[in-house]
């Protein structure tokens, strides 16, 4: 149904002014003279002429005090009294008029037969005066001094020129006799046919879009003797709206909306189409608006649809409109992070409501972190600023949803001045967890303000991304000698995402047979001392620096060299640089979270290369490497001769791809290389954190 549709929409314009008056057709009892009058459509059939004669009969019609405006038929009688002392034949002839009637549809009337059916009485239409006549087509006999009664009944089908109206019928009845050309007897009855009403009580004249809904009621009434069994209880609104019917125990249903074709929808307030003579339906709703509809007037219609789904358009009865003046609701604008670390420092952002209306109000802010491989409690959290300026935890409880984890908490309280806004200070972190210490993906963040009834008044869904850490390896050897010059080659730890780190420990974990040196921004080298693991002859892990620090989009890279003893065994060994993220101190019952790249292996050899490395000097000088000193990180490392760069790609999942012979490689075999340099030793001894 499209807006402001009056119900003229379904009504001809030959109807249009005469309402298609008030009434209903009532039929006259059944006279079987088989040699009743033809009708014609053409012209009303020719007046009998009247008895003078005594002892005539006389005719008594009862007619029901209204019929029902496309609705069933309506059951009569008409008696027939034979004042003569012998039998008598007659005919039963009717004539039922309205002026606005226009087709021969609108009316029909039965009779019930000797062998109690029902049969049509045939009604031949005339457009002038709109007269529907017609008689019983057998003699009607009654025995001398005695009565007799027709059972009839009129009805007015579903017609969308004037089913939603009252109308006016003037039913004439007339007794003839036998031959059927003298009028014997007759009776004019003025009888209505009843239209359907539909009233609102209680209407609104004013909404909130995304804001508490408003609430009514709808009556449909059957005024007439009529049953129907065809009237759909429809409301018809914005299709950006929500209605509600509540049940006789109190609670809400929620109506499904169904589209139509005028880009509305239509809410069924009842699957039940029935409405019994006298009877009404009232449904209490509430009846609310998106955030999103448009501000200004908007128009429900409360109707009552006779026919619908038939092959012409239904009748529509009802108020032609509601007029809602829809303003603008509360609102919440989220200014998300662009991105957040895993493991790295929380990243603050904002949220604001803004309310509108003209009296305070307080809501309640709800959110939700959502991420579909977040498999256990502890993986996100979120802060607010509280009043005193500290941060305090949002308490987020862990569900499984459908293909998602959901961490979900609220923020009570937040009052908004009338028109004004408030601005929350929020932050959403990772913390470090040792299931996922360098995973990535994207992060969901649900936000919503309800209102004391916890309806939703506006909300926001954003998507965050969640980066892990970038790990590259330059330059790296395939062969070293043991006893020989050390192996030179670049680590580098790269943070693109929003949040500063202070918990990483960048090493390089490697056979124990090795001494390892990290060169300083002044180019001498530093000698860095091992921690043996816990477990007897396994690896050891160098430490390449005291800093724990990495700002926000940027990056560091250690130049490192490495040698191997005279003592150490020839063949294969491997050179695992990682990023310890959140490291325990000794004798933590918590594992700690590695972010490690695959390493590189060496082939270790007797004899001492001419030249293991790649400085300039043969690994013998202090020749300061460039670009190791903290920056933005380009990807691009050039070494200290100066002869060539190396291009690094970044990898889903935060490592720096391998290309070329740089053994650069990326941490999604971060397990299988840690293994294979003995870290598992490590963890011997720990519990898992946060598993």
């Amino acid at each position: 149904m499209r807006a402001r549709r009056s119900r003229s929409a379904v009504v001809t314009a030959a109807t249009l002014g005469v309402l298609l008056a008030t009434g209903a057709v009532v039929a006259a009892p059944a006279a079987y003279a088989a040699d009743a009058p033809a009708a014609t459509a053409s012209a009303e059939p020719t007046a009998p002429k009247t008895s003078t004669e005594a002892g005539k009969p006389s005719l008594t019609v009862n007619a029901p005090a209204s019929f029902g405006n496309g609705g069933e038929p309506v059951e009569f009688t008409e008696t027939v009294t034979n004042p003569g002392a012998t039998d008598a034949s007659y005919k039963l002839w009717f004539d039922a008029s309205n002026p606005a009637a226009a087709s021969r549809t609108q009316l029909t009337m039965d009779y019930r037969d000797a062998d109690g059916a029902w049969k049509p009485v045939d009604l031949a239409f005339t457009n002038s005066g709109g007269h529907f006549a017609g008689g019983i087509p057998t003699a009607l006999t009654v025995a001398g001094g005695a009565t007799k009664t027709v059972q009839l009944r009129l009805g007015l089908p579903i017609n969308n020129n004037w089913g939603s109206h009252d109308l006016p019928i003037k039913l004439d009845s007339t007794v003839l006799d036998e031959s059927g050309h003298t009028v014997l007897a007759e009776s004019t009855k003025d009888v209505t046919a009843k239209a359907i009403t539909v009233q609102v009580k209680d209407a609104p004249t004013t909404a909130v879009a995304g804001g508490a809904p408003v609430e009514f009621d709808v009556t449909v009434t059957n005024p007439s003797a009529a049953r129907y069994t065809d009237v759909a209880k429809v409301i018809e609104a914005d299709k950006r709206s929500k209605l509600q019917v509540q049940n006789a125990d109190g609670s809400w249903e929620t109506v499904t909306a169904a589209p139509d074709q005028f880009g509305r929808v239509l809410y069924r307030l009842t699957a039940d189409k029935t409405l019994a003579p006298g009877a009404s339906f009232t449904r209490h709703v509430r009846l609310s608006f998106t955030a999103d509809a448009p501000i200004g007037t908007t128009y429900i219609h409360p109707w009552a649809m006779l026919g619908e789904g038939g092959a012409f358009a239904p009748v529509v009865c009802g108020p032609q409109f509601v007029a809602i003046n829809l303003t603008a609701g509360p609102s919440l604008s989220v200014q998300e992070p662009s991105s957040i670390g895993n493991s790295g420092k929380p990243v603050e952002f904002t949220e604001t409501v803004t309310n509108p209306g003209g009296t305070d109000a307080t809501y309640t802010l709800k959110l939700n972190v959502s991420n579909p491989a977040a498999r256990s409690a502890g993986r996100f959290a979120v802060d607010y600023r509280a009043a005193d300026g500290s941060w305090k935890p949002v308490t987020l409880n862990f569900s499984q949803g459908e293909r998602t984890f959901n961490f979900s908490g609220e923020i009570p309280g937040v009052s908004v001045a009338a028109g004004t806004t408030k601005t929350l200070q929020l932050r959403l972190s990772a913390p470090v967890n040792n299931d996922w210490p360098n995973a990535h993906g994207d992060v969901t963040l649900y936000s919503a303000i309800v209102d004391g009834a916890n309806t939703v008044v506006s909300e926001s869904t954003k998507n965050v991304e969640m980066k892990g850490l970038g790990l590259a390896v330059k330059n790296a050897p395939s062969t070293a000698a043991i006893g020989g010059a050390p192996i030179e080659f670049d680590f580098t730890v790269d943070n693109q995402s929003a949040s500063d780190y202070d918990n990483l420990s960048p090493v390089v974990v490697v056979d124990r047979y090795t001494k390892l040196q990290v060169q300083q921004a002044d180019g001498s080298w530093a000698d860095i001392t091992g921690t043996p693991s816990a477990q007897s002859g396994g690896p050891v892990v160098y430490h390449l620096t005291a800093d724990k620090n990495l700002a926000a989009k940027s990056s560091f890279t250690k130049h490192v060299r490495l040698a191997f003893t005279a003592d150490a065994p020839i063949g294969r060994v491997s050179v695992t640089p990682a990023v310890i993220l959140g490291e325990q101190p000794a004798g933590s019952p918590y594992a700690d979270a590695w972010a490690s790249t695959q390493g590189f292996s060496l082939d270790l050899t007797a004899t001492p290369a001419e030249y293991a490395g790649k400085g300039a000097d043969k690994g013998n000088g202090t020749a300061v490497k460039a670009g190791l000193t903290t920056g933005t990180g380009t990807g691009t490392t050039a070494d200290s001769t100066g002869t060539g760069t190396t291009t690094d790609t970044q990898l889903a999942g935060g490592s720096l791809a391998h290309t070329g012979s740089d053994g650069m490689l990326a941490s999604a075999a971060a397990a299988a290389g840690l293994l294979a340099s003995g870290i598992g030793a490590l963890f011997f001894a720990r519990r898992r954190r946060n598993a």
